[in-house]
């Protein structure tokens, strides 16, 4: 078990579809609370050049609001060494594997969490990730796909490793995001890893994270995100901000929410899709957000969506109490 000896750090999880570049830099500037991110997955791919186009949501010159680490989703050791050393070349020090992503299409396939079934895989792509990326290559990881017992299996691979961390998601893959974390399972996987652990998991409210940091004092970081997506103030009220949420201010990220993403994609269809995206989970911070959710979902039109809006805040919309995720797993304390 590695005992942390610096203050425990919040960092943004990859949301595929939510988090991008516009979400991120728009988050920080109206919330913040968050000390890095992780981006959705970079595509390994087959050839020995990589595209500036696939590169360009992790380009630095346009990711300077918040610390940014690459994730990488692959299962090919040369695919991987090709894709790290143009990421380096941008600048970068810092990559993670994906190793958790719970799809049935991406787990069949040997990628995200199948990535743990193949032990020759695994330890191909951690061979290169250390060489290209000395000190700075992490992996994100599941407990396991069908039964919480693969990752423990998997952590002596892990530890002879010189992995910069492991950020564990506390539920199967078969679970995907249902039913409960397993906070036992994760107990256990914190123990017998010799790096740094970041918990990832149902961390939806401040009582959530107090109850986890007080459960497992020896976690090196926290990973929070469909909670930050539904709660945006969530962060910066872990950080201490006692400031009451307000609808106003989620307004005010809204319409730069919008106005940003409008200037970075080409028609209407791709922006209200990225629009739906946010709001099938912000809908949950309102009251009655599910009236609300109903109306954006049949937005055909940009101008639709806007009247949507400017007649839902008309209204005086109030917040909701975002129910706890992991707090009633744990003793009060």
């Amino acid at each position: 078990m590695h005992i942390s000896t610096l203050p425990p750090s919040l960092c943004l999880a990859p949301l595929r579809g939510v988090t991008g570049l516009v979400f991120r830099r728009t988050f920080t500037h109206h919330f913040g609370g968050f000390d890095c991110a992780v981006s959705p997955f970079l595509t390994t791919v087959a050839g020995t050049r990589i595209k500036a186009t696939h590169l360009a949501e992790i380009a630095p010159a346009r990711n300077r609001d918040l610390p940014l680490v690459p994730q990488i989703l692959g299962k090919s050791a040369p695919q991987l060494r090709t894709l790290l050393l143009a990421i380096r070349d941008l600048g970068y020090t810092r990559t993670d594997l994906n190793a958790g992503c719970p799809w049935p299409v991406i787990v069949r396939k040997g990628r995200g969490a199948g990535l743990l079934r193949d032990a020759d895989a695994l330890r191909s792509m951690l061979d290169t990730g250390c060489e290209i990326m000395p000190g700075g290559f992490s992996i994100k990881v599941r407990l396991g796909i069908d039964s919480p017992d693969l990752l423990q299996a998997r952590l002596e691979l892990l530890n002879a490793y010189p992995l910069h961390e492991v950020t564990i998601h506390a539920r199967t893959a078969h679970q995907r995001y249902e039913g409960e974390v397993n906070l036992p399972a994760f107990a256990q996987a914190l123990a017998a890893c010799r790096h740094p652990v970041r918990y990832n998991g149902d961390i939806r409210t401040a009582a959530d994270f107090a109850c986890l940091q007080a459960a497992f004092p020896s976690a090196a970081g926290w990973m929070v995100g469909r909670g930050a997506v539904c709660d945006p103030f969530l962060p910066a009220r872990i950080r201490g901000d006692s400031r009451p949420p307000s609808a106003e201010r989620l307004r005010a990220f809204l319409d730069d929410y919008l106005d940003q993403s409008a200037a970075e994609l080409c028609g209407p269809s791709p922006l209200l899709g990225r629009l739906k995206e946010l709001w099938s989970y912000l809908h949950l911070r309102f009251t009655d957000g599910a009236t609300l959710w109903r109306q954006i979902r049949t937005c055909r039109r940009t101008d639709d969506y806007r009247r949507v809006l400017d007649a839902w805040w008309s209204g005086a919309p109030t917040l909701a109490d975002i129910p706890n995720g992991v707090a009633h797993l744990l003793p009060h304390r």
